[in-house]
């Protein structure tokens, strides 16, 4: 038998292995897909917005989803699509909830992981909130055979932020005596404010997601859509892609630390050679985001990446700072509660909102902040689904 005959019949046997393994495989998916004898799917809640994917998974003291159960408890990151957040973890009555995020470019990704390692099989359905549990509706049902619950975003928002102002005793901070410094963080006293149930509502709820949405909310059902802009978190990466090496949000995030926004930021002292005394406005006080750019004014030291960074962050965190204290004006609100996942791991966001609103409104306003930010609106997904946890 010569050697090519014997290539061409070791190529046919390759592809005929590799035939009946794929069919194989998809025999098993069909046995999967259309053979389930139970769902678990309400053991978790999803929300996926144009920007980032969050999961939360209610771990029962009773555990019903074997190896599925110990992968997601023993790991804190999943592949290179996905990543549990372990030091949210909420003790809950009957077991824990556990938090997840991933990019929701990356959402693919996170399917075909779930397909491979056959983590859909006890799952028909799941709770699903935000654009996505329309836009991705059938990459699930196709793939996964996972029908795709949707839920209401902002009620799912108001339920989840309610839980957990109910059960978890520090959840909510906010910064006093905050000392803005370009070049570091600053001073400030992160302080835990306790708001019993009865003295909650109103307040004005500020959703920092790719964009910006403004809610004020009158009780757990009771709540209306004041304002927004769509200038928010999807704004600030965007932009940082566009203007520096930075592709992720976590990467800019930790530039930002150590960038100095005077670098390309012009100042009022920039303009007036110091401040300006009639509206007792510091020297250092931002005239005009990326104003040094626009000019002839050569910087002393070159612009940095890191320096782009920050100044991206100051201009997106003051513009939804502003927005966020006229609408309280507008809706005769003093409490303003932020929430989303442009605040995660996000002190200067924070620190330059807290300040802001403690300025214009004379400190008879002030901004609070939450430890689960971001993932109200998948535990709210959870809880519909869970109503004997509420």
């Amino acid at each position: 038998m010569s050697v090519a005959t014997r290539f061409v019949l070791a190529a046919i046997t390759v592809v005929g292995l590799v035939v009946l393994r794929k069919r194989k495989l998809q025999k098993l998916q069909a046995r999967i897909i259309y053979h389930r004898d139970k769902d678990l799917g309400h053991h978790f809640g999803m929300d996926v917005g144009g920007t980032l994917g969050k999961l939360v998974y209610l771990e029962k003291d009773a555990v019903e989803l074997g190896e599925v159960h110990e992968y997601l408890i023993e790991n804190d990151k999943y592949g290179k699509s996905a990543q549990r957040d372990a030091n949210m973890m909420l003790q809950v009555p009957g077991g824990h909830i556990h938090f997840l995020r991933f990019e929701t470019t990356k959402l693919e990704q996170v399917v075909e992981f779930v397909l491979h390692r056959c983590f859909h099989r006890d799952i028909r359905t799941m709770p699903c909130t935000g654009g996505g549990a329309f836009k991705f509706s059938k990459l699930f049902e196709d793939h996964l055979g996972i029908n795709l619950q949707k839920c209401d975003e902002l009620s799912c928002l108001i339920q989840g932020l309610s839980f957990v102002m109910r059960h978890v005793p520090d959840e909510c901070y906010t910064f006093k005596n905050v000392s803005m410094n370009h070049q570091g963080m600053g001073q400030a006293t992160k302080t835990i404010i306790h708001t019993p149930a009865s003295e909650l509502y109103p307040f004005l709820l500020v959703n920092i997601g790719s964009g910006v949405s403004i809610l004020k909310v009158s009780s757990e059902t009771e709540y209306t859509r004041v304002s927004g802009t769509s200038l928010g978190g999807g704004t600030y990466l965007g932009l940082c892609k566009l203007l520096s090496k930075y592709k992720s949000f976590d990467e800019a995030m930790d530039a930002s630390i150590v960038g100095d926004s005077n670098t390309v930021d012009m100042t009022v002292g920039d303009i007036y050679g110091g401040g300006y005394s009639q509206f007792k406005l510091s020297a250092d006080t931002l005239a005009s985001s990326f104003g040094k750019m626009g000019t002839k004014y050569e910087p002393k030291v070159g612009v940095r990446d890191e320096d782009v960074a920050r100044s991206l962050l100051i201009m997106i965190t003051t513009n939804i700072g502003q927005v966020a204290y006229l609408s309280a004006l507008r809706s005769n609100t003093q409490r303003i509660y932020f929430c989303g996942n442009f605040l995660r791991q996000n002190e200067i966001a924070s620190r330059q909102l807290a300040y802001a609103i403690d300025y214009w409104s004379k400190s008879k306003m002030e901004a609070q902040f939450f430890h689960h930010e971001g993932f109200f609106g998948a535990l709210g997904a959870l809880l519909a689904h869970n109503p004997e946890l509420i």
